[in-house]
């Protein structure tokens, strides 16, 4: 932290050390959950002292834009009214969290529908970043994506458009009562998660659904053909190697469709941030 960066905030008139730390406060509290959340810086993975640390130095860089953005910083106090605005802080910070995690749970699905058709999906194993039980694709798709999500510079555009959110709410203000509307794009996209989530499933695990579908297809006519022949012993392992023989040939399919899934999923995170003007 360099002299330049404190006179910033001292040669603010008006701006006590009060009002600075509890604007420091409430930016924390809006970027700790996001830390925690996001897969592509670590997620859950990372130790918390690392969170909590990196959380503070995102927090120092990013003071500048969001005091340039706040209304009335001089007045923020230690008193009720900052226990509500932390709440509030905290609130968006679930939400964006939230939000930006949304195409690597699609990308894990994915996986893990594809691993349950070849019948594999017993086969489950925990994945770090996201604190759950993940089948081996679904792992594997998740990490690619983390991967593919820092080459199209995902962070930078998160971070973008996290920092425009301090422009339709901003630290010292509370959320409008437009923000609570059925009407607005946050809950009717939140509504319609669910079943985003299947269809993009399904279309990134489609090619590899339709082989083993055809498998299963080709296993039943050869078990009717020639009955004393024990076909379900290869049924398992010959739609497992169709699966990833498929899983191989679309490689260059799959990562082209989650960077472009990635990079809409952001613009549609963007388009939601502004929706919440007052």
């Amino acid at each position: 932290m360099t002299s330049d960066y404190l006179l910033y905030f001292f040669n603010i008139p008006g701006l006590s050390p009060t009002a600075l730390a509890g604007l420091f406060l409430l930016t924390l509290l809006r970027v700790g959950p996001i830390i925690g959340l996001a897969p592509f810086l670590g997620g859950r993975v990372t130790p918390v002292s690392t969170r909590i640390g990196f959380a503070v130095i995102l927090t120092f860089v990013f003071l500048p834009m969001v005091l340039s953005k706040a209304h009335h910083v001089e007045l923020i106090n230690f008193n009720w009214k900052f226990s509500l605005l932390a709440v509030k802080e905290l609130f968006l910070g679930f939400v964006l969290g939230f939000f930006v995690a949304i195409p690597f749970f699609i990308a894990q699905s994915s996986g893990i529908l594809i691993d349950s058709m070849r019948g594999s999906s017993a086969m489950q194993a925990q994945d770090p970043t996201m604190q759950n039980q993940s089948s081996s694709i679904g792992n594997l798709f998740n990490y690619i994506l983390i991967v593919l999500f820092f080459q199209i510079d995902g962070p930078f555009i998160f971070f973008d458009a996290f920092l425009k959110s301090y422009e339709v709410v901003p630290p010292d203000a509370f959320l409008s009562t437009k923000f609570f509307a059925l009407q607005m794009p946050l809950w009717t996209t939140g509504l319609s998660i669910m079943s985003h989530i299947i269809a993009l499933c399904v279309q990134l695990a489609a090619p590899a659904l339709i082989a083993v579908l055809m498998t299963e297809v080709f296993l039943g006519i050869a078990n009717r053909l020639a009955p004393q022949v024990q076909i379900s012993f290869l049924g398992m392992s010959l739609k497992s190697l169709v699966g990833l023989l498929i899983l191989w040939a679309g490689w260059f399919f799959i990562l082209k469709q989650t960077s472009l899934e990635s990079l809409r999923w952001l613009n549609v995170f963007d388009k939601i941030l502004y929706s919440w003007h007052p």
